[in-house]
């Protein structure tokens, strides 16, 4: 029986005169590409689709392209890639081969190309079915970011409209205008030594220039460019406190980017200790200190993992460990979740920033049924799930900045009881179908507790980042994992390599302070340490958020904690939240250049610390509402009105349509 007879038409519709290209042959190409597509490099997805349209043009000429020449186009497409092919693609290609040579010596070649037809359907549809249950399961930003950041307008608004943005009472608006005029006189004659040399590293440091250009929301910059400058030039620490360079104290509260978890006078004496451990050798690198045993030796029984390689940052690390699974594994892609950052390097970065969109990582919801369903469905091509755990407190969202406060669009998660439970589904899922679990633990590791998240979740991952706080106060990245996941080379193929080196990895001095931050750690007070700040912290949020209630009935703010990270919440509508990180630190509360969004204790804060910490808060707060920042009908002047969440949405996209067309039409 012919198998053709069964497709619509038979063989008219199917076959042609020998030696041409039949349709059966055209349509199994084409399931194939499809089905095949996503997994081709765009350069050969170029070359295949220029191949097929030259094929189809000559044909629509008239000309009949001899099907010797299309098996053998087929063939050596096919042959460059085999040797690259994953063990499934193999498989599939083996099978082809095995089919059309039983129907050479059967001489059924006509029933093993429909087979090879249906083959091809087959995995199309089932490609299909996968990409449709990814794109469910994926965070939308990084799908629809690289469209947005080319049409987002670039706008500014004038004086006028900067202090009317949420339609306040004219009162109210003059308020603004005056408050913002005698802030910028008191800041100037308050931080004139800051000021200056702001001025200078503005123009020659590319760094502070991007960080003091991103701290509020985008059409408000412009007016800040000369106003106020943020810049804190710190000249000695001492406790909790930075002493500037115009002689004032600031709490830190940004716990330098999530480096100073222990407390500065402690990492001055790691630092000390450390080059006094190898001072002896100064920079001599290759060969290795004696103290690199002790620090791997303590790094395995914390991490609970059999190796460990030393890097430079928390990025460098984790470049190490996505480029270690993905050879190891010999699979391609790599799961990452919303919002979550594992450094600025363009391979794990799917959010703003990066040019580059990576193809090869999913973004997926967390803590989303969904997401599992991709593992599943996905598991011959995912080498790794990669967890930030810091996402606990934020799930789906990116680090909380002053820079995207458009409104009070900032929330947390009120439990990490949820999370723990879906980091072991996670961890059961990864087992079953041998995907390898990676927590970046660049930012929580030796923050939440001193075994860092696995403690902290009582979930162990197979490969653990480590980075800041573990260099003791010197730059640091750190991979820990099993021999199978950190080996750089395949003793089958001796010609794969997975380079990954360092010219600074394991630096001496490194290697001194890392020591002595890794000593103390490990002991009993320190573990004592991290219990009581972590109960201490719960309990100052609770206070204040009652102080807050108390002071003003109607609280424009609230805290939200997780262990000693900390952040601000907004509870009114408007659109000048960002205006708070000006008036804490005029009250002496020093923040990171992400504003209010993300903040960390360090274990020095002591309970007193913390509550003197309220009054500064509650007293920006009282700021805020007397100068018309923070306004509603509670307030004489106000008139009965008060913004609205709904109405100041609607005037952004109202700002942002007039951009567009402003654009468009100049």
């Amino acid at each position: 029986m012919s198998l053709i007879s069964i497709l619509p038409g038979g063989e008219q519709v199917w076959l042609s005169p020998e030696g041409t290209v039949s349709p059966l042959l055209k349509s199994t190409i084409f399931f194939l590409i499809l089905a095949k597509a996503e997994k081709l490099s765009h350069r050969m997805l170029f070359w295949v689709t220029s191949c097929l349209a030259s094929w189809q043009l000559v044909e629509t000429l008239g000309f009949q392209v001899p099907s010797a020449v299309v098996k053998l186009v087929v063939a050596l497409i096919v042959g460059v890639q085999v040797p690259m092919l994953s063990r499934q693609s193999s498989w599939y290609f083996l099978g082809l081969c095995a089919l059309g040579l039983v129907g050479q010596v059967t001489g059924t070649v006509d029933n093993v190309a429909v087979l090879c037809l249906g083959m091809s359907v087959a995995l199309f549809v089932r490609r299909l079915v996968v990409s449709l249950v990814t794109l469910r399961a994926s965070t939308p930003t990084p799908l629809v970011f690289p469209f947005v950041s080319h049409i987002m307008p670039q706008y500014s608004f004038t004086r006028q409209q900067f202090f009317r943005t949420d339609s306040p009472p004219e009162s109210i608006a003059l308020k603004r205008e005056r408050s913002f005029d005698e802030m910028k006189r008191k800041w100037d004659a308050k931080w004139p030594k800051c000021v200056a040399m702001s001025a200078y590293l503005s123009e020659s440091f590319s760094d502070l220039r991007f960080a003091s250009g991103n701290r509020v929301f985008l059409p408000f910059m412009k007016h800040l460019e000369n106003w106020c400058d943020p810049c804190t030039v710190v000249s000695s620490v001492e406790g909790t406190d930075l002493i500037d360079l115009d002689g004032h104290r600031l709490t830190d509260v940004s716990g330098s980017y999530g480096v100073n978890v222990c407390g500065y006078e402690r990492y001055k004496q790691f630092i000390t200790e450390g080059w006094e451990k190898t001072g002896n050798v100064g920079c001599v690198l290759g060969p290795v200190h004696p103290l690199l045993m002790e620090n791997i030796q303590i790094l395995k029984e914390i991490s609970k993992k059999e190796e460990v390689s030393f890097h430079m940052s928390g990025t460098e690390a984790v470049m190490c460990a996505v480029r270690l699974v993905r050879f190891n594994t010999g699979k391609p892609l790599v799961v990452m979740f919303g919002g979550a950052y594992h450094g600025w390097w363009d391979g794990v970065q799917a959010m703003a920033g990066n040019e580059r969109t990576p193809q090869d990582v999913l973004t997926l919801k967390d803590m989303y049924p969904g997401s599992l369903d991709v593992l599943r469905m996905r598991a011959s091509e995912i080498a790794a799930v990669v967890i930030n755990p810091l996402q606990a407190f934020h799930p789906n969202a990116p680090p909380p900045s002053d820079l995207v406060l458009a409104s009070n669009t900032r929330s947390v998660s009120e439990s990490s009881l949820a999370y723990k439970k879906w980091l072991e589904k996670l961890r059961i899922l990864c087992d079953e179908l041998g995907i390898v679990l990676v927590f970046d633990e660049v930012y929580t590791g030796f923050r939440l507790a001193p075994g860092g998240a696995q403690e902290y979740f009582g979930v162990t991952s197979d490969m653990v980042v480590y980075g800041k706080s573990t260099g003791g106060g010197i730059p640091n990245g750190i991979v820990c994992g099993p021999s199978r996941l950190m080996a750089r080379g395949d003793p089958k193929k001796p010609l794969r390599k997975a380079y990954v080196i360092g010219t600074f990895s394991a630096h001496p001095l490194l290697l001194g302070a890392m020591n002595s931050f890794l000593n103390w750690v490990k002991t009993p007070e320190a573990r004592s340490e991290y219990d009581r700040l972590r109960a201490d912290v719960a309990q100052w949020v609770a206070d204040t958020n009652t102080a807050l209630e108390k002071e003003f009935g109607n609280a424009p703010l609230a805290l939200g904690a997780y262990s000693s990270v900390w952040t601000m919440l907004y509870k009114r509508p408007g659109r000048y939240h960002w205006m708070l990180q000006y008036y804490l630190k005029d009250e002496g509360v020093n923040l990171s250049w992400v504003g209010t969004g993300r903040l960390s204790f360090s274990l020095d804060f002591t309970r007193a610390d913390l509550d003197a910490l309220t009054p500064k808060i509650i007293r920006a707060c009282h700021r805020m509402e007397e100068d018309g920042w923070w306004w509603d009908s509670s307030s004489a002047e106000a008139q009965g009105k008060s913004p609205s969440g709904s109405g100041i949405k609607l005037s952004l996209v109202k700002e942002i349509v007039l951009a567009l067309i402003k654009r468009v039409v100049t």
